[in-house]
Order: structure tokens, then C-alpha cells, then sequence
């Protein structure tokens, strides 16, 4: 008897608690996100476009997805690498997420070594933006047009912040399809691209052209062509040459799209692969109604940024039209991957450090000259091992590998 009444005992309590539970368990979709957090990982550190974007979308999804909490974690490096591996590793919960450079996409194709992640299996949430690519010149510069560009006689001189950039990828794409000589020099970090021209240093940048506007306001550059258009700046459109129209060969054809299509995957957005349905299909709808709300819009508008977002699906479409290239576009990103500029050496003692070895200053040739260090490009030795920017110290000497002077070094070599 005690038996009987033991189980009939544990089978209420086993139905009182499957009762209690229920609601809780069985939610799906939005109702999921109720009491949830959703980690966003930005795959760049504080500041910067990417982080702009990313905070301000994480602020409206959550309002569209109410009792949710989403929190921003940076996870810089490896030119946006980490950030991606750490998002496509995570569980497809929904409750983790992130966004990082479209360029990783050439990356993949490429094969390039540290890639944990598979681009074409990852759960695409959206795009927030487009920032199309275009090329600049000075206003006084011997090609005040894309064709005086195409008929150069000599190399022309494109400006890139190193290897591997988005303007250096750009640059070289662009030059080897449409059969341009030319040379790209790196070491032009930010308003220092647009400044070289200015200076005569360089001829070309390719790079967003959100990012040159300033410039082109003032009347010191001017765009000669354009890959796609952008609802940002509409009434400029028709003033600058579209790439698409104006590309002959099938690789140019080609090339130009998969430029189109990288400036219209801008701010992109993503999950590792396999969300559940229902809480991918929330986080899409919570997306799109973000990114249609008039108080984002205002915002976004506050922050001189253009919201010009994709929804899932067509982000999907796009991100694998990118990945599918054809063998020459294939073959010119493998030579990519490969492409190198020329180094030069400079040493001396350091007599000044800032920013926590973000910049470091040595005394060179009756100079002082300083090299910007980056966190995952700069390679830096001390007394043959391998260590962190904090390790260098005042009255080392060291010598830096790098592209020019006061440019990013490439490596930095010290001894106590």
C-alpha cells in the first residue's frame, strides 16, 4: 500500500512540476527571449563603424524583442578573425550573435590560415547598411577620369593602410581585372589616404565611400567610379561612373558585382549555423522591425550613419553569391593572399611609449619617428622571443620593419 501511494504521489508531483514548467519550456520564437540575454560579439574593439552599428542595432532588437537584455562584448584581433571564429563556435541557442568585416569573406575564399568558420553555413540575421566602394582622386590629379586612369603609361600609385585591408584587396582586384599598371603603397592609416593624394604622394583610393564624403565636400578629391549606389548619397549617383556599366571582359563583369555586392553587405549581422528555427526566425523579425522604426532612424540619422538593411534571406543570397566566384576571380584572390610590398628597416633607442604600446617612438637618423602598433598585425620581439606591445620599455633600442616611416610597423624587434 505504501508503494501504491508512493507512486501515485510522485506521478502528481511530476505532473504539478510538468504544469509549472510548461509555458516556460514550450516558448518559442519571440516569447522565447522573455528573461533571456543575448551576447552580441563585435568583432572590433571599441569605436569605429562596426561598433556604432552594432550597439545601436542591440539597443533597438531589444525593444523589439521585449524582456530580452542584449549585451555588446568586443572581441577584437586578427582583422576581425577572433570575433568571427568565437560567433560561429558558439551554441545555436540564439542567444549569441555578432558582426565583423565583410572582408572575410575574400579571407575564406582565399583559405587563409586561423579561419574556424564556414561563411555560407552561418545564420544570417541581416544587414544594416551599405557603403558602396568607389574610387578617389585629388581634384587636381592627372586622372580626372576613370578612362585617363585606364590609359595610364605609368604605374599608378594606390594608397592602403597595409596588406590585407580592405583598400589594399580593393586596390589589387581592381588594377589586375581592368589591366591597370600600378603600385600600392601601404602605410596610409585613416584621413591619411585622402591627405597623400593631396600631397602627391599617391594617385587612387579605394575605399568606402561614406568614409571619403568629407573630402569631396571640401573640393579636394573627387570619386571617378563607383561599384553599386547607395540611397545615402543619391544625388551623387548620377554624376559618377557605375562599374558594372562601364566593365567589358567577363572577369571585369564579374568583379565589379562581387564589389557591388561586398558595399551592399555592409554591417553585416550573423549566428553560428543551426539557430533553431523559430528564435532565427524572431531575431530576423526583430531585426527588420529595428531597422524600420522611426526612432532607430532618427538616431541613426543623430550619428550621421544611414540604416539600408537587408533581411536575413537576402543577406543569405548575397554572402553566397560573394562566396561563389569563378575561377579567374578565384585564381586573382589566391595571387591576393600572396601579394607582398617592399620593407624598409629603422633603428634606434625608444625614448617615448603611448597609449599602452600603441604607438612607440625611437630616436632615428636625428629624428624621432614613431610606428603604430597594432594588437594582431605587429609582431613583436624582445631579445628573441615573442611578446606584447606592453613588454617594449623606454631605452630599449629596437628596430622597426615597416612600409615608411611613422607608418604601422609589421614587426618590431628589441633588445633590453
Amino acid at each position: 500500500m505504501r508503494h501504491c501511494l508512493s507512486l501515485t504521489a510522485a506521478v502528481a508531483i511530476a505532473a504539478v512540476a510538468a504544469a509549472a514548467a510548461g509555458p516556460t519550456s514550450a516558448a518559442t520564437g519571440k516569447d522565447f527571449y522573455k528573461g533571456k540575454t543575448v551576447e552580441w560579439i563585435i568583432a572590433t574593439g571599441t569605436g569605429g563603424g562596426h561598433d556604432h552599428y552594432a550597439r545601436l542595432f542591440a539597443r533597438h532588437m531589444e525593444k523589439a524583442l521585449p524582456g530580452s537584455t542584449f549585451v555588446n562584448i568586443n572581441k577584437p584581433g586578427a582583422g576581425h578573425v577572433i570575433g568571427a571564429n568565437l560567433i560561429y563556435v558558439a551554441k545555436p541557442d540564439g542567444l549569441t550573435i555578432g558582426n565583423f568585416s565583410t572582408g572575410l569573406i575574400y579571407a575564406q575564399i582565399q583559405n587563409l590560415k586561423g579561419l574556424k568558420f564556414d561563411l555560407a553555413k552561418m545564420s544570417w540575421i541581416g544587414k544594416g547598411a551599405s557603403d558602396i566602394r568607389v574610387i578617389s582622386v585629388a581634384n587636381n590629379s592627372e586622372y580626372p577620369t576613370w578612362d585617363d586612369m585606364l590609359k595610364s603609361k605609368r604605374k599608378v600609385k594606390f594608397s592602403a593602410s597595409g596588406v590585407g585591408s580592405g583598400s589594399f584587396n580593393d586596390s589589387f582586384l581592381i588594377a589586375e581585372a581592368f589591366n591597370i599598371p600600378y603600385r600600392i603603397l601601404v602605410g596610409y592609416q585613416g584621413p591619411d589616404s585622402a591627405l597623400s593624394m593631396l600631397r602627391g604622394e599617391t594617385d587612387a583610393l579605394v575605399g568606402g565611400m561614406s568614409s571619403g564624403m568629407n573630402y569631396v565636400r571640401a573640393g579636394q578629391t573627387k570619386m571617378i567610379l563607383r561599384f553599386g549606389d547607395t540611397a545615402q548619397f543619391a544625388k551623387l549617383m548620377k554624376d559618377i561612373p557605375d562599374a558594372v556599366a562601364l566593365a567589358k571582359t567577363p572577369e571585369q563583369k564579374r568583379l565589379a558585382q562581387m564589389l557591388t555586392n561586398y558595399g551592399k553587405l555592409s554591417r553585416i549581422i550573423t549566428g553560428p549555423p543551426d539557430i533553431v528555427p523559430d528564435r532565427l526566425k524572431a531575431l530576423r523579425t526583430a531585426f527588420m522591425e529595428a531597422a524600420r522604426s522611426p526612432a532607430m532612424i532618427k538616431e541613426a540619422k543623430s550619428m550621421h550613419r544611414v540604416i539600408e538593411a537587408a533581411d536575413g534571406e537576402e543577406t543569405t543570397r548575397m554572402v553566397l553569391d560573394m562566396l561563389n566566384q569563378p575561377p579567374q576571380i578565384i585564381a586573382m584572390l589566391t595571387a591576393l593572399s600572396k601579394a607582398e610590398v617592399p620593407m624598409i628597416k629603422s633603428s634606434g633607442k625608444v625614448t617615448a611609449i603611448k597609449n599602452e604600446g600603441r604607438a612607440i617612438t625611437i630616436g632615428f637618423k636625428g629624428e624621432q619617428v614613431t610606428a603604430k602598433v597594432s594588437g594582431s598585425r605587429t609582431k613583436i620581439m624582445v631579445d628573441g622571443k615573442k611578446v606584447k606591445r606592453k613588454a617594449v620599455k623606454v631605452g630599449m633600442v629596437c628596430t622597426f620593419t615597416w612600409p615608411k616611416v611613422n607608418s604601422e610597423a609589421q614587426q618590431i624587434d628589441c633588445k633590453k
